[in-house]
């Protein structure tokens, strides 16, 4: 609707697309319930350049707004007297976004060998690669000489005995994605994805790789074949085994909608293209929230 009150030419439309100028004059209550299903990296970036962003901060209205937001998120912000409620829900929400408390519920980067009976006919396998485990937020100790706001985080992996707990960093730890995030995509071959691997004693681990092939077998039913672990070397998978990171380059200057000037890192095109031309190592790959 906003493109036809315009009354633009197209070519001038994709440019302040492409620039960033449409997106950054949405309504700021449309923002924060876009903010809701992004990542933290998205939601300071809007904060900073969207005018509508930076009028809400300022009211009595938009406090309100990041409050439900915040309260969507994370429960017990309703039940806190109202002299231990935060001033600015804005401020609270990015301070809780970025550092995980004790108690919380996250993912952990781990790389290992495992095995799992997610295959069904395969019976057990044996694993080793990149993977993100279930786990809890148990302590978190402030990092020694820092600035206060970093720390390391000690996680517990349930159905694992305590020994097992481990310190990390925030650069290892994520929000839990919905199991049917990215479902509605197509998988390609050459997309980054994670396999679900399930196991009879341990919550289910998401294992990264990429889609080798894609094939229909005898039922009708989509294989894919995913490489890129050191164990097994390739898997085959059906689609509602899998989730997909990141689409395969193609032309980036074909993904508009991703609007790569404001969202470094999170165009797809663009992080594929990281991905295959810069690995990374574990503890530098950044966090991919929400």
């Amino acid at each position: 609707p906003s493109f036809a009150s315009d009354n633009k030419p197209l070519d001038s439309i994709m440019g302040d697309l492409r620039s960033g100028k449409i997106l950054t004059d949405l309504p700021g209550d449309l923002i924060l319930a876009c903010l809701e299903f992004g990542d933290t990296k998205m939601a300071v970036k809007m904060a900073a350049t969207s005018r509508a962003m930076k009028k809400l901060i300022t009211t009595k209205e938009g406090n309100l707004l990041w409050e439900a937001l915040i309260s969507r998120r994370f429960t017990g912000y309703s039940m806190l007297p109202r002299d231990q409620r935060p001033k600015c829900f804005r401020d609270e929400y990015f301070t809780r976004v970025s550092s995980p408390r004790v108690g919380d519920c996250v993912e952990v980067l781990w790389q290992g060998k495992f095995y799992s009976h997610t295959l069904g006919e395969h019976g057990t396998m044996g694993f080793e690669g990149k993977a993100w485990w279930q786990a809890s937020i148990v302590a978190r100790e402030p990092e020694a000489g820092g600035d206060g706001n970093t720390y390391y985080y000690r996680s517990h992996f349930p159905g694992w005995e305590a020994k097992w707990d481990e310190w990390i960093t925030r650069s290892q730890i994520r929000w839990p994605k919905p199991l049917d995030h990215n479902s509605e995509l197509e998988i390609d071959v050459g997309d980054h994805v994670e396999v679900l691997l399930e196991s009879t004693r341990v919550p289910s681990v998401w294992m990264e790789g990429d889609v080798k092939k894609v094939t229909i077998d005898i039922d009708g039913v989509e294989l894919f074949l995913v490489t890129g672990m050191k164990r097994p070397r390739h898997i085959w998978v059906r689609r509602d085994n899998l989730r997909l990171l990141s689409k395969r380059y193609v032309d980036h200057k074909a993904c508009v909608p991703c609007f790569p000037r404001l969202f470094s890192g999170g165009c797809a095109f663009r992080s594929a293209t990281q991905h295959h031309q810069q690995p990374q190592q574990a503890d530098d790959r950044p966090c991919a929230m929400m």
